[in-house]
């Protein structure tokens, strides 16, 4: 009956303390329902020998009756022959036979209660033991599911602290520099280009006017000519 109570305890208890010990719930459990099979075995062989001592003693009383009738036809005989002595052999053994008749019929009586009772708890344990199979596999769905949650929430938990978000964050802020960086290079660029168009400009404005001051001496020279 021990094996009973443990495999209850053990489906009442909780469902995460079973799974935070080292213990592996799922093979304590099967390893109870090994050994209460076992139980349950042994006490249906203990069952049985008792219903075959019952039938042995049904066919004793059946054959010390067959005896009881045998020897009082005997005796009979033998009196009608005029052989008392052999008359009074067969009434000895008949009572004889009679005598044990009647203590295997007391024992038939008290192994007759032992069966029955035998047989009410090999019953009773045949149930318990479907019952803890039931509540086994309960148990282990109920191990594998707490086993599952606690992986996703370790998982989640994890995450939590590796705070991708913020790794994500600290991306966007480095791509966006990089863009600022990008642009203050073109506007330096384009800052530079404007300075040599401006001095070239500048040049190209001298030589005209140098130019023109030429054609303008060109000009006075040849009127002074004529």
């Amino acid at each position: 009956m021990g094996l009973f109570t443990r495999v209850k305890d053990l489906v009442q208890a909780n469902v995460m303390d079973l799974v935070n010990k080292s213990e592996n719930p799922e093979k304590m459990l099967n390893l109870y329902i090994e050994q209460a099979t076992d139980e349950v075995r042994n006490f249906q062989i203990q069952v049985n020998r008792a219903v075959a001592d019952k039938i042995q003693l049904e066919e004793r009383i059946v054959t010390l009756s067959k005896e009881i009738a045998q020897r009082t036809e005997q005796a009979g005989l033998a009196v009608q022959q005029g052989k008392d002595d052999l008359a009074r052999t067969a009434l000895t053994l008949k009572k004889q036979a009679e005598t044990s008749v009647t203590d295997f019929q007391t024992q038939l009586a008290d192994q007759t209660t032992a069966v029955e009772d035998l047989k009410e708890n090999l019953r009773i344990l045949t149930e318990k033991l479907e019952k803890a199979k039931s509540e086994r596999n309960n148990l282990v769905m109920r191990q594998r599911r707490a086993e599952t949650m606690k992986k996703a929430n370790d998982t989640i938990s994890g995450m939590s602290k590796m705070d991708p978000m913020g790794n994500i964050d600290r991306m966007e802020d480095r791509v966006e520099r990089m863009e600022a960086e990008a642009k203050a290079s073109k506007t330096m660029m384009s800052t530079g280009n404007s300075l040599d168009d401006q001095f070239a400009e500048l040049k190209k404005g001298q030589a005209d006017s140098e130019v023109e001051d030429e054609l303008a001496k060109l000009k006075a020279q040849l009127k002074k000519e004529e």
